[in-house]
């Protein structure tokens, strides 16, 4: 079984998460984009550590995360950071990478229409990193790192629906509708 075959489930879990709908609508609140971000930003921190320069994220996402609320960090984004520490991070970057390249470029036209900061999905040789993630996709080694990558998004999600200080003021929700 391929890596995007064994991710397949989750990866639909996170598209069809309140959140994950919300996010592709645009109807989310700025401090909302900021406690995803700063989760990526997270684990991010620690998995393109091993991945070429023009890789790396850390940078485009404080750069984001700049012009947002700032936030507290994300448990569940913090507790699988450190598990990711003194490992082979490949199945993490494949479905954090893959991420950007796929759903990130879908939702960004969205999210940048209501003035949310998408600089983190832009690399300097996007083919590059897409033909990294396909050569990546068909290995079916890394599936329980990736499987634990889609697990902690899902469960950043969940963080961040429970967080009422991140939810947008009734004005607010009524005027993005």
């Amino acid at each position: 079984m391929t890596l995007f075959e064994a991710t397949r489930d989750q990866h639909h879990a996170c598209e069809q998460h309140p959140l994950g709908r919300r996010m592709a609508a645009g109807n989310i609140t700025r401090a909302e984009w900021a406690a995803w971000l700063n989760a990526f930003r997270t684990l991010h921190q620690v998995v393109d550590l091993a991945l070429p320069a023009d890789m790396q994220r850390d940078t485009l996402l404080a750069a984001d995360l700049s012009v947002l609320p700032s936030v507290p960090p994300s448990r569940a984004a913090l507790r699988f950071a450190l598990d990711l520490c003194g490992v082979d991070t490949t199945g993490a970057a494949y479905v954090l990478h893959g991420a950007h390249r796929s759903g990130g470029r879908v939702l960004a036209p969205t999210l940048v229409k209501r003035g949310l900061p998408c600089a983190h999905i832009t690399y300097r040789d996007p083919e590059a990193v897409q033909a990294w993630v396909k050569q990546t996709r068909g290995r079916d080694d890394l599936a329980s790192q990736a499987r634990a990558t889609f697990a902690c998004l899902l469960a950043v999600m969940d963080e961040i629906i429970a967080r009422e200080d991140l939810a947008a003021p009734v004005a607010e929700v009524e005027s993005q509708q």
